[in-house]
């Protein structure tokens, strides 16, 4: 679920229409020289509705410090309003911007301090992916809740058509609310607790299939739900578990322990003692889990494509296991200890947690809370293929080089419900290439259906891709 909200300045109403809005962001000031005045009454209307309040400064090149004292003294704010750096103009360099946000968190800790651009600001000017406590995005071209970026947002500016739209990444107002003011959500239960719960609530076992050339093929549920199936999935099955309880904003939407690794390092968010909810980094970038416990010698694991202990299976891994690990192991790398929307700190061993937790020296997970969310996700939305991009992939890419990819995110999908089906082999699936092998493939699926003559070619067609995507979980737009 999304939440609406609009974003008004002084070129707007004094009173403007906030009937059914859960937020409104409002300009307060520009540079050292302007205040909006008409914010104090926009304000007041946005609060006589019961919205979340934002202010917004909008930046010019110049002294940073400067302008963050000018906009807190100025902006009509108070205690668990948001606070954001609105980056447009193209004289504020990122440095300037990265200043900018940590001048205003300096002098306002105890509010949530945002970043506004545009996605091509996000995408060609930015380089330090700063953004202090969240993300708010500008992208006009995609629908509302699915900007083109692929770092979490928060609130995505949408539309410009009469007033500016925005839609937020919270599942009630409630929680919107809860996250501005550091509070707990709605049902009373912390991010990190129902985020655990759920962990938890993941049965044991084995969840791949297995074959003679491939052994164990990473086909899972898992994989499906992610949108890039037959891969590697530990990290993948991380961020499932946030995505399920819709605690996605915080983590990196990635399938490489490295890639988590650096973001969380870029943000401030890496740490070398373990906290419930923490992405390990195992063997510098060979696996990752998710904490559940920990004392003073252990830290204790769940994880996806990995064996239960004691076991062996060459390397591959296979299910959804628990596993205990000496914190002192050289193993052990380091961990993503992400920022929870709510604001509270998970239980941690970290003495000097920037999240503003309690050091403590364990933690056993206690059972299901009686408020927590229920164990069962709601189902994912499926990953889709497009018939028409994927045919002039199956076209173009044997022309080309060696690797050659126009339909990359489609293929991908594709060659994974082809090697489930244990017709391309492991090394030649998932590059995103439509390959003459992936040709070749196809054309195996296509024969298995019992097409012949061109229509088994290899080339796909609505009906042998639509029985392919329903066999494993995609589905085909045009």
């Amino acid at each position: 679920m999304m939440l609406n909200g609009i974003d008004v300045s002084g070129y707007q109403s004094a009173t403007p229409d906030v009937t059914g809005q859960s937020f409104v962001f409002i300009k307060a000031t520009e540079g050292t020289s302007y205040i909006n005045p008409r914010q104090d009454s926009q304000a007041a209307a946005a609060r006589a509705a019961g919205a979340v309040v934002g202010f917004y400064h909008f930046a010019r090149p110049g002294n940073m410090q400067a302008q963050a004292a000018y906009f807190v003294d100025k902006c009509d704010s108070v205690d668990g309003d948001i606070l954001v750096i609105d980056w447009e103009d193209s004289g504020v360099t990122c440095a300037d911007k990265d200043a900018l946000l940590k001048a205003v968190k300096a002098l306002r800790p105890t509010h949530r301090v945002l970043l506004y651009c545009s996605r091509s600001f996000w995408l060609g000017i930015d380089t330090t992916s700063y953004c202090e406590d969240g993300l708010w995005i500008a992208d006009y071209s995609h629908p509302a809740g699915s900007p083109a970026i692929q770092h979490p947002w928060l609130f995505h500016q949408y539309s410009q058509d009469g007033v500016d739209k925005d839609v937020a990444n919270f599942a009630t107002a409630a929680d919107l609310k809860a996250w501005a003011t550091g509070t707990t959500n709605s049902s009373g239960t912390p991010n990190w607790r129902t985020l655990l719960d759920h962990v938890e609530s993941i049965p044991e076992k084995i969840y791949e299939g297995w074959n003679a050339s491939d052994g164990w093929d990473n086909d899972t549920p898992f994989g499906i739900e992610y949108g890039e199936n037959g891969v590697s999935w530990c990290v993948i099955f991380a961020w499932d578990m946030f995505h399920d309880v819709g605690l996605d904003s915080c983590v990196p939407k990635t399938d490489n322990v490295g890639s988590f690794t650096s973001w969380a390092k870029a943000r401030g968010q890496w740490s070398e003692y373990p906290s419930v909810g923490a992405w390990v980094n195992f063997e510098d970038g060979a696996h990752c889990e998710v904490v559940v416990g920990f004392d003073g010698k252990n830290v204790i694991t769940k994880g996806g494509n990995s064996i239960q202990a004691g076991a062996t299976d060459n390397g591959q891994g296979n299910g959804v296991w628990t596993h205990t690990h000496l914190r002192t192991s050289t193993d052990v790398t380091g961990y993503l200890a992400p920022r929870f929307p709510d604001g509270v700190c998970p239980p941690t061993a970290d003495p000097h947690d920037p999240r503003g937790g309690t050091a403590v020296t364990s933690y056993t997970w206690p059972g299901q809370a009686a408020s927590s969310t229920p164990s069962k996700p709601a189902p994912a939305a499926k990953p889709t293929v497009s018939l028409s991009k994927l045919i002039k992939a199956a076209k173009a890419d044997p022309k080309g080089k060696q690797g050659h990819k126009t339909y990359a995110a489609g293929v991908k999908i594709v060659e994974a419900a082809l090697r489930a089906e244990g017709l391309l082999a492991k090394k030649y699936a998932g590059d995103g290439s439509f390959g003459s092998l992936t040709v070749t493939a196809y054309a195996k699926w296509q024969r298995k259906l019992h097409f012949a003559g061109k229509a088994a070619d290899g080339i796909p067609g609505v009906e042998s891709l639509k029985a392919l995507g329903k066999k494993h979980g995609f589905k085909v737009v045009a």
